[in-house]
């Protein structure tokens, strides 16, 4: 029994230097580029139980799957794939288990190395629409430079957070650009990503916050204050987009489109005053637009129709009194003459602007305009 116990340690004794043998064989296969062989011998020293604690077991690996990585020979293609990542491991494996720091210098060159070919290789993902993959090269980049360099890679960071955004993980999408946002990274134009997906999600509360978090930083930025516009537009908030309107007009005073918006807002919170001279602003700035110039038509011609019903409730005894509001309400349906004929110049085929113009020229008595008309807009059903 004594002899079996003698053998068996023997055999025991032999495979733990096989195992340490292979290790030395893998790297000896490296030093000839025959990668296929070194793979499988180092792959087999990872796992077994007398060379898994051994750093040099996992140097040699990570040199080894770094070096496929690297590789431009197609008989290595297929061994590619993840080849980048497992080269991390063993790298971040060997500094664990490398108490002496015998490969501690040359393990900090090659993992800087790794952090920018991570981003590389997220990049291409990227571009191939591989986006779960880019992530993870990008996150691994991010993570690479945090843990073992003290830096935060800005670049990485922004890009795991669009290739978040494109695979739907909205959640880390935003937290990757906050943390942009609070490094002071990615200018105002991150802010207004950050505001679009929120509004995505149908989250007009936190897009806001982002939008006015954005705009405390960037207080003329044109785009942020639009955005907040449109927000508020969408939703109704007639006073407020009044409000953020004129921070856009601040930022922006020869926009038409601008005026034109100040125009309706005025019209709708019953400036009226206002919202006549943001119109002729807007066209004199654009004169060939439409809705404009279609709106400040209709704002006169609305007007002088509200006067000429109140002036209808007048008396019959009253002539005098009539006749003066007759003179007023017809001075306004002059002034919305010419505008509304102007809009039907720039859109000959609006059906509301010729209703509007056959209702005007009836009223004032021109009736041949406004048969003409009338006979247009049949025309057009």
């Amino acid at each position: 029994m004594k002899r079996i116990l003698i053998l068996f340690g023997v055999i025991l004794s032999l495979s733990a230097y096989g195992q340490k043998s292979a290790v030395q064989t893998a790297f000896n296969y490296l030093r000839y580029d025959d990668l296929d062989k070194a793979k499988e011998a180092i792959d087999g020293a990872a796992i077994s139980e007398s060379t898994i604690g051994y750093p040099k077991t996992w140097y040699y690996r990570g040199s080894i799957y770094h070096a496929i990585y690297e590789s431009t020979k197609p008989e290595f293609a297929a061994l590619k794939p993840g080849s980048l990542h497992e080269a991390r491991i063993s790298y971040e494996k060997t500094l664990e288990l490398d108490t002496k720091n015998e490969f501690k210098d040359d393990v900090m060159k090659r993992l800087e190395v790794v952090a920018s070919q991570c981003l590389n290789t997220g990049v291409d993902s990227y571009k191939e629409g591989k986006y779960a993959d880019a992530l993870k090269s990008f996150q691994a980049s991010v993570d690479l430079n945090k843990k073992f360099f003290k830096r935060t890679d800005t670049l990485a960071i922004y890009n795991a957070g669009l290739a978040a955004d494109k695979l739907g993980d909205v959640t880390t999408a935003l937290n990757n650009f906050k943390i942009l946002t609070a490094a002071n990274y990615g200018g105002s134009r991150l802010y207004s990503i950050m505001a679009n997906m929120y509004l995505d999600q149908k989250d007009t509360a936190n897009a806001l916050l982002t939008i006015n978090e954005g705009r405390q930083k960037f207080p003329e930025d044109g785009t942020l204050i639009t955005q907040g516009l449109n927000i508020y537009l969408s939703s109704g908030r007639d006073l407020e987009a009044y409000t953020q309107n004129e921070e856009a007009i601040k930022a922006d005073p020869s926009n038409a489109v601008l005026y034109y918006i100040k125009g309706t807002l005025a019209d709708k919170l019953g400036k009226m005053e206002e919202a006549v001279t943001a119109y002729k602003k807007s066209i004199e700035l654009k004169a060939d637009y439409f809705d404009a110039v279609y709106n400040l038509g209709a704002m006169y011609f609305n007007d002088g129709a509200e006067m000429a019903n109140k002036a209808n409730k007048i008396p019959a005894n009253k002539v005098a009194e009539y006749d003066a509001a007759k003179k007023k309400f017809e001075a306004k349906f002059k002034e919305a003459l010419p505008y509304l004929e102007k809009a039907h110049q720039l859109n000959s085929t609006d059906k509301a602007t010729m209703e509007s113009l056959r209702q005007l020229y009836a009223r004032l008595g021109d009736l041949v305009k406004s048969g003409e008309m009338k006979k247009k807009l049949e025309g057009t059903k």
